[in-house]
C-alpha cells in the first residue's frame, strides 16, 4: 500500500506544477491578444498569431498531462483499495500490481506530455528573445 501512495504524493506535485504553467499559459496568452489587438503591422501580427497558436498547443499539451496524471492517481487509489481487498479475497492478488502498473504508465505518459510542454515553452522563449533583439 506504500508504493501506491507515494506515487499520488509525486503526481500531486507534479500536477501542481502544471497547474501553475497553465497560469502562466493564460496570462501570457491573454497579453498577446491584446497585443495582436492593438497591432497594424501585417509581419508583427503573424508572428503573435504564431505565438498565440504555439500557446494553444502548449495548453493542449499540459492538459493531455493532466489528465493522465489525474488518471495516475485514480489507478493508485484502486491499487490501495485493492491490497486491503486481497486480505478478504485473496484470489485478487494480481489486481493491484496490475493498477500500480496502469498508473506508473499513465506518469509516464503525462511526464512525456509536460515535457513536449516544457519544449515548446523554451522555443516560444527562444523566439521571443530574438524578436526583441532583432
Amino acid at each position: 500500500m506504500i508504493t501506491p501512495a507515494i506515487f499520488i504524493l509525486a503526481c500531486g506535485n507534479l500536477l501542481s506544477s502544471a497547474q501553475v504553467r497553465v497560469g502562466r499559459i493564460v496570462d501570457r496568452a491573454r497579453a498577446l491578444i491584446v497585443e495582436l489587438e492593438s497591432t497594424t503591422a501585417p509581419a508583427e501580427r503573424e508572428f503573435v498569431i504564431g505565438q498565440l497558436d504555439l500557446y494553444r498547443r502548449r495548453s493542449m499539451a499540459l492538459e493531455r498531462a493532466m489528465g493522465f496524471l489525474y488518471g495516475s492517481i485514480a489507478c493508485f487509489v484502486v491499487s490501495s483499495l485493492l491490497v486491503a481487498l486481497t486480505v478478504v479475497l485473496p484470489q485478487l492478488v494480481i489486481l493491484p500490481t496490475i493498477t500500480t502498473v496502469a498508473g506508473a504508465v499513465l506518469v509516464l505518459a503525462g511526464a512525456m506530455n509536460a515535457l513536449a510542454e516544457m519544449r515548446m515553452a523554451n522555443g516560444l522563449l527562444r523566439a521571443e528573445i530574438e524578436r526583441r533583439c532583432r
